[in-house]
């Protein structure tokens, strides 16, 4: 698929017997027309990022609180592997850009406010578990990939979960999540239990509250990996779409989104070690990197969700 303007190598990814392969294409590349659009709609406000970090000193960063492996809180502190990665981003590509050290100012935030809060000037950057979709790239900016996940169905274990079995029956869904979207695209007839996290998702199912929660397969396990639940108590749908994550910026902020690119690409040039790190915080969780997400390491580009299911998507 073409669009006006450059088209970047990409990722695509399929799904066979429910497990990823990579596979080589190309998808709508959004860097380059984009870019253009970012200068004409970015306000002096915005324009001003860099120059304020070097006026303070400080930078404002957004993080997750629960979304293990990526960004979440130990002894009330942010860490995960983006979370590493945007402070590597930042004592080296953007301190080296303004001539001085930046110090962090973490900022929690939710997957309902996230978004408001790159655009009201409350954070810089947004480093979290934030789904890089068509929908968002109208709002903000984003980095080049920086983890990769799919979407899956989880619900009790007994019965594997399809969205054509949850016709008529109960989802719970993420308020603010991207899959909301998805399912209006994918099917009808569906009640949704709106929830704030996947925690409160795996809690729902449970309570027989929901007879599924969709989210990404990679916070589904960190909720019941924390929540000291047992695996073998849950099955999982085949997937249903792939979610890029990637640091988010505010819209029109050109300068600096190309150097937080930038910063994720020097820190990925080491490829080994930034794999390794992947690899640290999803041990924890007891799973493996994926495919997708170790290809996003070795070759950085931009990319968007892409459904499984809805094809005219990718």
């Amino acid at each position: 698929m073409q669009i006006h303007g450059r088209i970047e190598p990409i990722l695509f990814y399929s799904v066979r017997q429910g497990i990823t392969m990579q596979l080589r294409s190309f998808i709508t590349a959004l860097a380059y027309p984009l870019a253009a659009a970012f200068v004409v709609l970015a306000t002096p406000a915005q324009a001003d990022t860099l120059d304020n970090i070097k006026a303070t000193g400080t930078i404002n960063v957004g993080y997750r609180q629960s979304s293990q492996p990526v960004s979440y809180v130990v002894n009330d502190n942010p860490t995960g592997f983006v979370v590493d990665l945007c402070r590597d981003i930042v004592a080296t590509t953007i301190s080296d850009a303004v001539k001085k050290p930046v110090k962090i100012k973490f900022v929690p935030v939710t997957a309902q406010n996230r978004l408001t809060m790159l655009k009201e000037g409350k954070i810089d950057m947004e480093c979290g578990s934030t789904t890089i979709t068509e929908e968002r790239q109208k709002q903000v900016g984003f980095s080049v990939v920086d983890f990769v996940t799919t979407s899956r169905l989880v619900s009790l274990a007994g019965t594997k979960p399809s969205l054509p079995s949850m016709e008529g029956k109960t989802l719970a869904l993420k308020a603010g999540s991207s899959h909301i979207e998805l399912i209006s695209k994918m099917v009808g007839g569906i009640h949704v239990l709106s929830v704030n996290d996947a925690a409160q998702g795996i809690q729902a199912v449970q309570d027989h509250k929901a007879a599924a929660y969709l989210d990404d397969e990679l916070l589904i396990q960190g909720a019941i990996h924390k929540a000291g639940l047992d695996f073998k108590q849950f099955t999982f749908s085949d997937p249903l779409s792939v979610e890029p994550y990637g640091i988010a910026f505010r819209l029109g902020d050109t300068a600096f989104g190309k150097l937080v690119s930038a910063g994720v690409r020097n820190n990925f040039s080491r490829t080994e070690k930034a794999i390794r790190s992947a690899e640290t915080y999803s041990a924890e969780l007891g799973v493996p990197v994926n495919t997708l997400t170790r290809d996003a390491i070795r070759s950085p580009a931009y990319s968007r969700q892409c459904s499984l299911i809805d094809k005219g998507a990718c």
